[in-house]
Order: C-alpha cells, then sequence, then structure tokens
C-alpha cells in the first residue's frame, strides 16, 4: 500500500484530485495540504511515498511548489513528485528535483490515473524483498523472510517474531504488508503470517481462530472475516 500527499490551494481542485488518487485500491492514506506548513507537517510525521504538488500556491505563500518540493526532498528523499500546475513556465525548474511527471491544468483524467498508476505499480514493485531490515539502536538486523513467523501489532509496536526471537520494528503492519511476497496473509488487523510455516488452525470461538506455527508455542490470532475470506489460500481443500 502506498501513502500519498496532495498540495493544492484550490478546495475543489483538492477534492477533485483525491477522488481520482483513492480510486487506485494500493493507495491507503490521502493527506490533503493546502499550504506549505500543512504539507511538510504530513511528510515528517507520515512519510508519504507520493507528492502530488500544485507549483503556483496561494499569494500567501513565500514558496512555490517547486521550492516546497527541495525542502521535502531533503526531509525524505526517496519520495516521487508529480507536480500538477496551470502554468507551463515551470516545467523546467521543476525537473531540479526529478519529478516522476508534470500535468498541466486542466487535468485530463485518463492521463493522470495512467501516471499515478504506473507509478503506484513502480512503487509497489521495488518495495518487494527477500529480507525484513530493522535498526535497534546502534544495531542493523538482516531478517530472512523464511524464518519469519508473524507479524504482531501491539499497541504501536509492530513485532516480527521468529522460532526463538522477537524484533521491533518502526514499519507499520501496511507498510510491510505491501513489501511482503504472497505467502504472507493479512488475517487480522494485528497480525500478519507467514502460511507456509502454519501448523495448525483452531477455532476458539468469539468469532476468532489461533493459528499455530512450527516448532514453537507461539499463536497469532486470524478474524473469522479473514478465515472466510482467506481459507481457500491456507488450506485448499476446505
Amino acid at each position: 500500500m502506498v501513502d500519498v500527499l496532495i498540495l493544492e490551494d484550490e478546495s475543489y481542485t483538492l477534492r477533485f484530485i483525491k477522488k481520482l488518487v483513492q480510486e487506485n485500491p494500493l493507495v491507503y492514506r490521502v493527506f490533503e495540504a493546502q499550504n506549505s506548513e500543512e504539507a511538510l507537517n504530513y511528510i515528517r510525521k507520515f512519510s508519504p511515498s507520493i507528492a502530488l504538488l500544485d507549483i503556483e500556491l496561494s499569494s500567501n505563500e513565500e514558496l512555490n511548489g517547486v521550492e516546497i518540493a527541495k525542502i521535502i526532498k531533503n526531509i525524505k528523499p526517496d519520495i516521487n513528485f508529480i507536480f500538477i500546475t496551470g502554468y507551463s513556465k515551470y516545467a523546467i525548474d521543476s525537473f531540479s528535483v526529478h519529478p516522476y511527471d508534470y500535468i498541466l491544468k486542466p487535468v485530463n483524467v485518463v492521463k493522470f490515473m495512467k501516471v499515478l498508476n504506473s507509478l503506484i505499480n513502480q512503487i509497489v514493485k521495488n518495495n518487494k524483498t527477500d529480507k525484513i531490515v530493522v535498526k535497534n539502536k546502534k544495531e542493523i538486523f538482516f531478517i530472512p523472510l523464511d524464518t519469519v513467523l508473524f507479524i504482531e501489532k501491539q499497541n504501536k509496536d509492530t513485532i516480527i517474531h521468529v522460532r526463538d526471537k522477537e524484533y521491533l520494528s518502526k514499519q507499520t503492519l501496511n507498510e510491510l504488508e505491501n513489501k511482503l511476497p504472497k505467502n504472507f496473509l493479512r488475517v487480522h488487523k494485528s497480525y500478519i503470517v507467514n502460511k507456509d510455516k502454519i501448523t495448525r488452525i483452531t477455532n476458539i470461538g468469539n468469532r476468532s481462530f489461533e493459528i499455530r506455527f512450527s516448532n514453537t508455542s507461539k499463536i497469532a490470532l486470524m478474524s473469522r472475516y479473514k478465515f472466510e475470506e482467506l481459507k481457500e489460500k491456507i488450506i485448499p481443500e476446505v
């Protein structure tokens, strides 16, 4: 899943662009900003993967969209920009931050969706990995995916479980879900499991299932809704 920031000072255009962005099923959150302060706060707090920036902003703004993009780039170097503006004169300046594309107003819906969907698919593809990287104080751990049993959310913490150890990650379940291969399934709002490691699933009532894994006493939970949705992927004969 991908988070997207929209910086647009015109309310109608902002709502219009947000509606288009939300049509992509790989978009998780959309952050709406009508000024540079709001945009930079969202970047610092949520670190979105894509920023859709208007260039010619309100007269109250000291900076234009390209100058704001330069600040954003310093905060999050791997962010992807798409500029949306009614003024073609900014095209050359915008390339100083290496945008993915440049779209003129009035927005052509077909072109906009083609550009956005292409960028999102590229981000998702590049995020796939065979290891989870966890930074912990002065150490960095590289956890092979084939050792991971499940990933759990406890309050604000994300815990990666291997057979005899746990790792605390700063990444959210949604961020990890986007990067993991198909054998990792979201079975609950608080759990992602490696289906290749499952040895038993037990109905424990209260619309919940208990998942057990090989060579460990660790347990994950699955909701009944997710069991009905995923049972053919986990146990095809059912």
